[in-house]
């Protein structure tokens, strides 16, 4: 992965064949999570599907839906009377996002050609949607094998079953500080510089998060 500022504040990220298809893979598992969930179809309005009201008045039995929509109030009572109202407008916006997300690395579902590099640019107004959706995918993921603190992640990069998507979630760490760093720093450079290297082991396995998931 490699990061272009651009002016403006904006930023192009370049992504080779691997890692592309890897993260359109992760949007589409995401979309479907919020699916599964979703008690409404999309408006295909992003206003009024972010205004929608209604939801479930219990916290998910899923996991990863549970890290996603957490309790609001420590009382059961009023956490779900909250969540009643706002689940549903609040789902709709994190499937928004993921689908402008998916939308703008532009592969339809089908991965590129090999040794293509696919480049997105990302502008102040579509930043938000990025975030969001990163920071979606890291929470479902760390759900999903059970990553609650930094005193957890040892145990799952010692354990094969997990390593590969512990590499995966750190990858997504990476894409995101870089592009939080070169957005607030507002700086252009010459050069193209290289993301945070997360760890030292291997790159991460494509296939990992699906193994897990």
């Amino acid at each position: 992965m490699k990061l272009l500022p651009l002016p403006g504040r904006g930023l192009r990220l370049l992504l080779d064949h691997d890692e592309a298809a890897m993260l359109d893979q992760l949007i589409a598992q995401l979309i479907q999570l919020l699916q599964s969930h979703s008690s409404t179809a999309l408006d295909p309005d992003p206003l009024f599907a972010s205004l929608e009201v209604g939801g479930s008045d219990e916290t998910p039995d899923d996991p990863a839906l549970a890290r996603l929509f957490p309790d609001a109030y420590a009382e059961d009572a009023r956490s779900g009377e909250f969540r009643s109202v706002t689940e549903q407008g609040l789902l709709n916006r994190k499937l928004q996002d993921a689908m402008d997300v998916t939308a703008a690395l532009g592969l339809g579902g089908g991965a590129p050609a090999d040794g293509t590099l696919v480049e997105v640019d990302i502008s102040q107004s579509t930043l938000p949607a990025w975030v969001r959706t990163v920071t979606a995918l890291r929470l479902a993921i760390a759900a999903r094998i059970g990553l609650d603190g930094s005193e957890d992640r040892p145990r799952l990069l010692d354990d094969e079953e997990t390593r590969g998507t512990v590499l995966v979630f750190d990858w997504l760490a990476a894409i995101l500080e870089s592009v939080l760093a070169i957005v607030e720093s507002g700086e252009p450079d010459d050069e193209t510089d290289d993301a945070p290297d997360p760890d030292s082991g291997p790159r991460p396995d494509p296939g990992a998060a699906n193994r897990n998931g």
